[in-house]
C-alpha cells in the first residue's frame, strides 16, 4: 500500500503506538523507531547548545544534621550525580557553588548561595541544577518563593534532579508537598537538637570559649582553669570598681597601663576567635567593662541559656530572664570572691553621683529615707569646717506641701556611727563566729517561712477563684440555654470572666516563681565571715569597703524630744543585723 505525501512518520515510540492499531510491532522496527527518537533528542540538545550558552550554576550543601544521613548526601556524592545529569543533556558552561558545607538549610544567608543570587541577578546563570529541593532550603515558604518568582522573573531554568523537578516541564504536583516534609524533618532536628542541649546545660559548660581570666584545661577541654595574667587583670577591674570608678574610667585606666583587650589577649596566646587582631590591642571599652563586672563565671560557676534563639528558622539571639538560667556552682576555680562580686552589683545598681570636684562621695548610692524610699543626697558643704550633709530627695521637690521631711544628717556623725557598727561587727563575728552563724540562719528560716506562708497563702486563694470562676460561666451558659439570658449579655459577662481568668493564670505562674525562689533563698554567713577576715583592723572607711559590707544604709528622721536619730544599716548577706544589741545581749550574760 502506498502512503500519500500527507502522511506523517511517528517519531518516538509512545507516538507510534498511538496510531498503530493492527499488527503489533516486530523487534527491528521498535529498533528503528527507537533509534529515530534518540535522534530527536540529540537535535534537540544540539538545538539547546547553539542558543548563547549561560552559567548553569550546580548548587551543593550539607548541614552538620544532614551528615548524620552518611555517605548519600555528602558533597562528593551530590556532585557526582550532578556532573552525571549534565554530562548526559551536553551542559557544559558549569559553575560549583559548594561553600555552604555545614550550614543549616533553614538559613539562606550562606555564601555559595549568595554568590549564585548575586549571579543569578545579573543575568549571568542560564539554570541552577540541585541533587533534591531540600538542598536548596528547608524552609518551604522561602524555597518557593525562589523557585517559583525569583528564578522564573530571571528566565532561570531549575531542575531537582532527584526528585523529578523541572520547571521547563511544569512543577511535579508533589513538589510543594515536598518542601514541606523538608522544613518537617528541619523543625524536627532542631527540637532534638534543643533537647540534646537541654541535657548537657544540665551538667557542664555549653560555651566552647571560656571567658576572659579563664582558659581550657589541656588535660580536659571542658573543664576551665584559670589564666593567672588575665584573672589578675579581671580582678583589679573589680577592685578599681570597689574604689568608686566607672566603667568607662576603667576602661582608660587600662588602655593607659597598656594591657591588651580581651581579643587581643586571646589572638596573641593563639586562642581562636570570632574577631580579627584589633588595629588598637589596647583599646577597653565600657561595656567590656560591664560585662566582665556582671559574670557569675567568676565565682566558679558554670552559667548555661543566657540566651535563646526565636526560633529554628531564626538565628536571631533573644535574651533569657535570669530567672532562665541555668547555674551549676563550684565547676571551676572562682576568681572573684563572693563578698567582692555582690558588693559590685549593688554598686552597679546604684548610680553614683559626682561631685562638682569631679570626685564620688563614698556614701553615694548607699543612703535611703526610710518613709519615703528614695535616695539620700549629698547637699552643701559647710562654709570653713570641710563638711556636708545628707538629705531626703523627696524633701526637696517642688511642691506647695513638702513630700517627705529632711532626715538630715552631716558626713562626720554618718562616717562615725557607720565605722563603730563595722568595728563591732568584725569583733562581734570573730568572738561568736558558730553561735553568729546559727543564730543568723535560725533568723533567717523564720523569715523565710513567714513570707513562703503569706505567697501560698495567696496562691491557693487565686486557684480557688479560677475554680469558682469556671463555675459562674457554666451556669452562664446554662442560663443562656434556658432563656434567661440573651446572647449578647452572654458574650459580654464570659468575656468578663475569662479575661480575669487569665489575668489569675498569670499571677499563678509568678507566685509559683516566687515561692520557688524564696525556698532557695538562704543567708549567707559564711560569706559574711569570710569578708570580716580580710578587716581585723578597721580604722577607716573607704568606698572599697563600705560597697563590699553594705548593701545600703537608712537614715531616719531625728526625734524631736530626745535628740537622738536611728541610722539603720543592712548588710550583704545577712541583711539588716544589729551587733551593738547583740554584743549587750552577750555581755550581760
Amino acid at each position: 500500500m502506498r502512503t500519500t505525501g500527507q502522511h506523517r512518520t511517528p517519531q518516538t515510540v509512545a507516538e507510534f503506538t498511538k496510531v498503530q492499531n493492527t499488527a503489533p510491532l516486530t523487534g527491528d522496527f521498535l529498533s528503528i523507531l527507537r533509534d529515530n527518537e534518540d535522534l530527536v533528542a540529540s537535535r534537540t540538545r544540539k538545538s539547546e547548545q547553539s542558543e548563547p550558552e549561560g552559567i548553569t550554576a550546580l548548587y551543593v550543601r550539607l548541614s552538620n544534621d544532614d551528615k548524620l544521613d552518611g555517605e548519600s548526601n555528602s558533597i562528593s556524592n551530590q556532585k557526582k550525580i550532578l556532573q552525571g545529569y549534565c554530562k548526559e543533556r551536553g551542559y557544559t558552561n558549569v559553575r560549583y557553588y559548594d561553600e555552604d558545607d555545614g550550614y543549616s538549610g533553614t538559613n539562606f544567608n550562606r555564601p555559595g548561595f549568595q554568590r549564585m543570587l548575586a549571579d543569578i541577578k545579573a543575568g549571568r546563570v542560564a539554570r541552577v541544577i540541585v541533587k533534591d529541593m531540600s538542598r536548596l532550603g528547608r524552609n518551604y515558604l522561602e524555597v518557593g518563593m525562589f523557585t517559583d518568582v525569583l528564578f522564573p522573573s530571571f528566565g532561570v531554568h531549575f531542575i531537582a534532579v532527584n526528585d523529578g523537578v523541572d520547571s521547563k516541564r511544569g512543577d511535579s504536583e508533589f513538589t510543594a508537598i515536598r518542601n514541606i516534609f523538608n522544613e518537617m524533618y528541619a523543625r524536627d532536628t532542631s527540637k532534638k537538637i534543643r533537647a540534646t542541649w537541654q541535657s548537657k546545660g544540665q551538667t557542664e559548660h555549653l560555651s566552647g570559649s571560656p571567658p576572659y581570666g579563664y582558659m581550657k584545661d589541656p588535660e580536659n577541654p571542658r573543664h576551665w582553669i584559670v589564666d593567672e595574667e588575665a584573672a589578675a587583670v579581671v580582678q583589679k577591674i573589680f577592685y578599681l570598681c570597689m574604689s568608686g570608678m566607672g566603667t568607662t574610667q576603667i576602661a582608660n585606666w587600662l588602655r593607659e597601663q597598656k594591657i591588651f583587650s580581651p581579643t587581643a589577649y586571646h589572638l596573641d596566646h593563639g586562642r581562636k576567635t570570632c574577631h580579627e587582631f584589633p588595629k588598637n590591642p589596647y583599646k577597653w571599652s565600657a561595656q567590656t567593662i560591664s560585662s566582665i563586672l556582671r559574670k557569675l563565671e567568676y565565682l566558679g560557676h558554670t552559667v548555661n541559656f543566657r540566651t535563646t534563639t526565636e526560633s529554628y528558622k531564626s538565628s536571631r539571639l533573644l535574651h533569657n530572664s535570669p530567672e532562665d538560667w541555668v547555674i551549676i556552682e563550684n565547676t571551676q576555680e572562682p576568681i572573684i570572691e563572693a563578698s567582692v562580686f555582690w558588693a559590685v552589683q549593688n554598686i552597679r545598681q546604684g548610680r553614683r553621683r559626682v561631685t562638682k570636684t569631679g570626685e564620688t562621695d563614698m556614701f553615694s548610692g548607699l543612703l535611703f529615707c526610710p518613709d519615703c524610699q528614695n535616695r539620700m543626697y549629698r547637699t552643701r558643704k559647710y562654709k570653713g569646717r570641710g563638711t556636708h550633709f545628707y538629705t531626703c530627695a523627696t524633701y526637696h521637690l517642688d511642691s506647695v506641701e513638702r513630700q517627705c521631711t529632711t532626715h538630715y544628717i552631716d558626713n562626720l556623725a554618718l562616717e562615725e556611727v557607720v565605722l563603730r557598727n563595722l568595728r563591732e561587727a568584725i569583733s562581734y563575728v570573730s568572738k561568736y563566729e558558730d553561735d553568729f552563724i546559727r543564730e543568723l540562719a535560725n533568723a533567717s528560716a523564720a523569715e523565710r517561712d513567714r513570707e513562703l506562708s503569706k505567697s501560698r497563702a495567696e496562691l491557693a486563694k487565686t486557684e480557688r477563684r479560677i475554680v469558682e470562676l469556671d463555675e459562674i460561666i457554666k451556669h452562664l451558659y446554662e442560663d443562656t440555654l434556658s432563656g434567661k439570658l440573651t446572647d449578647a449579655r452572654f458574650i459580654k459577662l464570659s468575656e468578663d470572666y475569662e479575661r480575669e481568668q487569665e489575668e489569675l493564670k498569670g499571677l499563678i505562674d509568678t507566685l509559683h516563681k516566687e515561692i520557688t525562689k524564696r525556698e532557695q533563698k538562704k543567708t549567707d554567713a559564711r560569706n559574711f565571715v569570710a569578708m570580716t577576715k580580710r578587716y581585723t583592723d578597721l580604722q577607716e572607711l573607704d568606698a572599697t569597703v563600705l560597697r563590699e559590707f553594705i548593701e545600703r544604709i537608712y537614715i531616719h528622721e531625728k526625734d524631736k524630744q530626745t535628740k537622738t536619730q536611728e541610722i539603720q544599716i543592712v548588710y550583704n548577706f545577712i541583711g539588716a543585723f544589729d551587733f551593738t544589741q547583740a554584743t549587750e545581749q552577750r555581755q550581760a550574760k
